[in-house]
């Protein structure tokens, strides 16, 4: 008997701490995607790093992290393998595309998940 209350403690335990983590994850991805999509980006990449499950893209005078798309848009081309320090990033408030302007002329354009 004593066996069965540990094991359905140690159960209601691991599910709380999982749902405790998801919860948490889920509010950082909801203000990571809020203040990229406040955000008015104009300028050149100064850094460029995955973080949670995301890009963190350091430009001139900001630092966002936000969650890109790869598809037909940028011809799937994965922007963390794309963009390059002192590329140019384009992408007004609210609007639902991000332009990434590489040194060379060409231009590519990511949607990013929405939380």
């Amino acid at each position: 008997m004593n066996k069965k209350i540990f094991f359905s403690i140690a159960i209601a335990i691991l599910l709380a701490i999982y749902c405790y983590t998801a919860n948490s994850m889920e509010k950082r991805d909801r203000k990571n995607y809020d203040d990229f999509n406040k955000s008015n980006l104009n300028g050149s990449i100064t850094g460029l790093e995955e973080f949670a499950r995301g890009i963190k893209l350091h430009l001139e005078s900001k630092i966002v992290v936000f969650y890109p798309q790869t598809s037909q848009l940028n011809d799937n081309n994965i922007f963390i393998f794309t963009a390059k320090v002192g590329d140019k990033v384009i992408k007004k408030q609210f609007q639902d595309t991000l332009i990434l302007q590489k040194k060379n002329g060409l231009v590519f354009k990511y949607t990013f998940f929405k939380f």
